[in-house]
């Protein structure tokens, strides 16, 4: 007899059940392959535990989004403005159980499009205005899951998938938009501060890498979820209530360590730069396809297999690159950006990177990011009934820093030479600067 229901182990929630059709769904070669895809690309050259793949993260990602579902929309019921706004969805129940259903599909089928090694080469070897968002949306609307959507009864629409499932601020501006209770849905599972997305993610990777960085009460953080109408924006969107406010703080901290201590790791991130280097130069045309039938055949193992191809052949164009990884010789950090000097000296970091790569070339590479948005800003339901910015009563996220990070890396037979030119440069720099500030240049000895 078939079964109705199924069930997996899952480290972090224990069993998660999942009925026929995701099945269906988890059973395709397009999810399948999530088993050979590293969740944090090559951070397990650091913290060695850090083997999960974006199989099992799905499948979390899956069960959240319905329990968050389920409470949010109960504890909407009882706002009744938000059932001005949103009540024909809050109170018919097929459309109720429709919409739960796609959410949690959704959520499944968000990763769907990752390439190998997730998002260590991403951004370098896409065209522009292509991400894995869109690849998944491209594999959910011409795999054999738009079939299964299609034949389930009741149907489900695959663009309604796609509109859950696509972090809406990335979705092409040739597509159509999000009404309000779509928008509501796609924040459940991609939203900066509550999307359940993230929150397994952090729960997830922080457990294998075996650190502490990322731990936070998920489930106290969801029980207090809900819907309000923002009055800054007059639309409705996801908010906590105020008594369970440490629970999203606690996920914010665990975030900004997480980022500061694994994502942003710099032997993690020197190996992203020798991955995106070596898949340069052993992909046909220097780049991933972005038709989805080419890409859904590379995972890790094919690179893996391509990698060590290119090692045992020292004739191959990408054979340094791949020696690296191998032998792990990996360019060394010689320099670590001060958010203190770059408030002196804005324009420093630019004339180091333009001087380096005209004097050393490809021995050596600079690497810095910063965070755009503040996912510290969300609204916030008082014991009293007021919607306030969290900001406003939370003196833990007002002082919260942004994760952000510089580097500059280089070959071991130039790091003394780089080291120099860039000591010599920030004392000339910031010596200037005080000078011409009327400061002192004593804080800028080493």
């Amino acid at each position: 007899m078939l079964k109705l229901e199924h069930e997996v182990r899952d480290p972090l929630y224990g069993f998660i059940r999942y009925n026929a059709l995701e099945r269906k769904l988890i059973d395709t070669p397009s999810f399948q392959r999530l088993r050979h895809i590293n969740q944090l690309a090559l951070t397990s050259f650091v913290y060695p535990g850090a083997t999960h793949k974006r199989f099992e993260h799905c499948i979390g990602v899956m069960d959240l989004a319905g329990r968050v579902f389920d409470i949010v929309c109960k504890s909407a019921c009882e706002d009744r403005a938000v059932c001005d706004r949103l009540g024909i969805h809050l109170k018919d129940e097929s459309a109720k159980q429709y919409w739960r259903q796609t959410l949690r599909i959704a959520a499944l089928l968000h990763d769907v499009g990752h390439l190998p090694f997730s998002h260590a080469a991403e951004k370098e070897l896409l065209p522009e205005g292509w991400s894995h968002e869109r690849l998944s949306a491209e594999v959910i609307r011409n795999s054999e899951i738009a079939r299964i959507l299609s034949d389930h009864r009741p149907p489900i629409n695959p663009e309604d998938v796609v509109k859950l499932a696509c972090d809406r601020k990335k979705r092409p501006a040739t597509e159509q938009g999000l009404n309000e209770w779509e928008t509501i849905l796609n924040e459940m599972i991609t939203g900066d501060t509550f999307g359940v997305d993230r929150v397994d993610y952090l729960l997830r990777d922080s457990l294998h890498s075996g650190v502490s960085y990322g731990r936070f009460d998920p489930l106290r953080l969801i029980d207090n979820l809900t819907i309000v109408v923002d009055p800054t924006s007059d639309l409705c969107s996801l908010a906590i209530e105020e008594g369970a406010l440490q629970g999203a703080e606690a996920l914010l901290l665990a975030r900004y360590f997480m980022y500061t201590q694994v994502y942003f790791h710099h032997v993690r991130r020197a190996y992203d730069r020798h991955l995106q280097q070596f898949l340069t130069q052993w992909l046909p045309n220097g780049a991933f396809s972005t038709d989805w039938q080419e890409f859904t055949r590379l995972s890790d193992n094919e690179v893996w297999a391509g990698i060590y191809d290119c090692y045992w052949r020292p004739e191959s164009v990408a054979h340094e690159e791949a020696a690296r990884i191998v032998e792990r010789r990996h360019f060394r950090r010689v320099y670590t950006w001060n958010p203190s000097e770059d408030a002196r000296c804005p324009d420093l970091w630019d004339e180091l990177e333009v001087e380096l790569v005209s004097s050393f070339g490809n021995k050596v590479f600079t690497d810095r990011d910063r965070p755009t948005g503040d996912h510290r800003i969300f609204p916030v339901r008082t014991h009293n009934g007021d919607i306030v910015s969290s900001l406003s009563i939370s003196g833990v996220l007002d002082r919260l820093p942004s994760a952000t990070f510089g580097y500059v890396f280089a070959d071991q037979s130039v790091f003394k030479e780089v080291d120099n030119l860039v000591q010599d440069r920030r004392r000339q720099r910031l010596k200037t600067v005080d000078v011409m500030g009327g400061g002192s240049d004593s804080d800028t000895a080493e």
